[in-house]
């Protein structure tokens, strides 16, 4: 479970960019030296990586960057009672971040030490409360236990203090994509390969398809079954009906167009059309009747795209990697590569950004 590396920037160029503090207290050479120690880490050259290390400290021993790097080059070495004992000397540092905590949470979980794991995350977030990284890292360590109410509760807590950070959303639609729930794993899951721009998760394409084709399903000669919610608490406050959000979802995708068609045709198999259609008509039920209630930014974004023509384009964007034959049969078009063209322009003009007063997430009692 433990890929938090992957997640944090670990390139020089990018922690000095972003940091200019630190970039301040480097000499030009130390940033040469570094850069090449970072080169040897990547590479698999841990010992020598560490070995420039050792020698900038001596001349710079307080300075945070080098320290840290050091640090991850000897977790990366397996060494993690060393890189703890670096992180514990630069804990205190004013230009510490979150992912030192992170980093040394994860050496102590590598030693097979979760308390512990958990007290260095705990410590970042005093310091750090909106860390969406160290939240999901406690998340994990639940993960790990099998406690997965638990660890779902601390990936949703990671997406509300940090609505951009993708990851929690991967985690939490992989655990809901297969539970009585896989509605949330098909939204979580939708956000995540939104907001992760570049390398592309088929496998979580792959399984939510799967999963939307196990809860469309003929069953006999006429009946048709959706089961994206086990949720029946349908109730009143005064004289207002209390429809819950995952109930009028599953109802919208019922009513749909190309549901309709599904029944007619007694056809259980769904196509990439078939999605964009059932999510399409969600979009706008929810728009129409149900944003008030219970507002979610994914479906406000998806009837952006509806109402600026390039809803189907971003769907086959989604999904090209799990129809891969449908897309190419798309992108043969010239008129569809001319849209899929504007899509770009479009989403770089109108930028997914989830955030406290664009959220996404469960709502139980709109009235509480």
């Amino acid at each position: 479970m433990k890929t938090a590396h992957i997640f944090v920037s670990l390139s020089l160029s990018a922690m000095v960019l972003t940091t200019q503090v630190q970039a301040s207290d480097l000499s030009e050479y130390e940033q040469k030296q570094m850069k090449q120690a970072i080169e040897y880490c990547d590479n698999g050259d841990l010992d020598k990586s560490i070995e420039i290390y050792n020698k900038l400290l001596a001349n710079n021993p307080k300075n945070y960057l080098i320290n840290y790097e050091l640090a991850y080059a000897k977790s990366m070495k397996k060494e993690y009672d060393e890189a703890i004992k670096i992180t514990k000397k630069i804990e205190k540092d004013p230009n510490a971040e979150d992912q030192l905590f992170q980093l040394q949470g994860n050496a102590y979980d590598y030693l097979g030490k979760r308390k512990y794991a958990v007290a260095s995350y705990d410590k970042g977030l005093k310091r750090f409360p909106n860390s969406g990284i160290l939240y999901m890292e406690k998340g994990n360590i639940r993960y790990m236990e099998k406690d997965y109410d638990e660890a779902i509760k601390l990936y949703e807590k990671a997406m509300e203090v940090q609505p951009t950070y993708p990851s929690p959303y991967f985690r939490t639609s992989a655990l809901f994509i297969n539970s009585t729930e896989p509605i949330w794993g098909l939204i979580y899951g939708e956000t995540y390969l939104i907001l992760e721009k570049g390398a592309r998760n088929k496998a979580l394409q792959k399984a939510m398809v799967e999963r939307i084709n196990e809860a469309f399903k003929i069953e006999g000669d006429t009946a048709f079954h959706i089961s994206l919610t086990k949720r029946n608490d349908i109730g009143m406050h005064g004289l207002k009906l209390l429809i819950p959000f995952e109930i009028r979802y599953e109802t919208a995708a019922s009513n749909s167009k190309a549901v309709q068609e599904m029944v007619v045709s007694k056809r259980d198999s769904i196509t990439l059309s078939d999605i964009i259609g059932i999510r399409e008509a969600i979009a706008n039920t929810y728009k129409e009747k149900w944003e008030e209630e219970y507002p979610n930014y994914l479906l406000d974004y998806q009837k952006q795209l509806i109402d600026g023509g390039y809803f189907e384009a971003f769907s086959m964007e989604l999904f090209k990697d799990a129809y891969e034959n449908e897309y190419k049969e798309y992108i043969a078009k010239e008129d569809n590569r001319k849209i899929l063209e504007a899509l770009h322009t479009w989403m770089i003009q109108h930028p997914f950004e989830p955030n406290a007063n664009k959220p996404i997430k469960r709502i139980n009692n709109p009235l509480k």
